[in-house]
């Protein structure tokens, strides 16, 4: 028996990053630690490269006259390359409008352990909004003595008990051995 802490599953940590240069109009997550569930709407964007992408496209769509297809090939192009998504691009298209506002989903559930956004800040391309880590695992970090260290291989269960859920036992295997050990 030892004694340890609980941690997050680093594994299951996801990053949800600014594709393009964008204002973030609205947040529908507003602190961290909030849960989310996959496909949950966590920001709604304005991307002005992808308005002008999607205007192109739409003004090259209602030319009319020969090699026009090629044309309009070139401006859905151009819209992936801005980094639109293929269901953004056929919204576009079916609508036959600008699609000014993008929502942002969670890709995954869990809880938000990073919020790098407020309404109305400018985020630039590549800029961090949100980590998400899942929590269909934990770690449990058990502080082992150096002396003991020896007995463990990865793979061994490991049983723990933990003082919030009195009495039950939850079962595990022992996954790493951290190398400062």
């Amino acid at each position: 028996e030892v004694s340890g802490s609980v941690a997050w599953n680093e594994r299951g940590l996801t990053v949800v990053q600014a594709r393009n240069t964008a204002l973030v109009e609205k947040l529908f997550v507003r602190a961290t630690l909030d849960r989310v569930a996959r496909g949950q709407a966590l920001a709604e964007v304005y991307v002005p490269d992808w308005v002008a992408a999607q205007e192109e496209f739409l003004a090259v769509k209602k030319m009319q006259g020969e090699g026009v297809a090629a044309l309009v090939d070139a401006a859905r192009q151009r819209m992936r390359q801005a980094g639109m998504s293929e269901a953004l691009i056929a919204q576009v298209e079916r609508a036959g409008a600008v699609q000014a506002r993008i929502t942002i989903h969670a890709p995954v559930g869990g809880s938000v352990v990073e919020l790098a956004v407020r309404e109305g800040m400018t985020v630039m391309a590549g800029a961090t909004l949100f980590q998400i880590n899942a929590l269909d695992s934990v770690w449990v970090n058990a502080e082992i003595p150096e002396s003991e260290a020896a007995q463990l291989t990865p793979g061994m269960p490991a049983e723990a008990i933990l003082a919030g859920f009195s009495g039950q036992v939850f079962k595990g295997r022992v996954q790493a051995i951290l190398p400062e050990v």
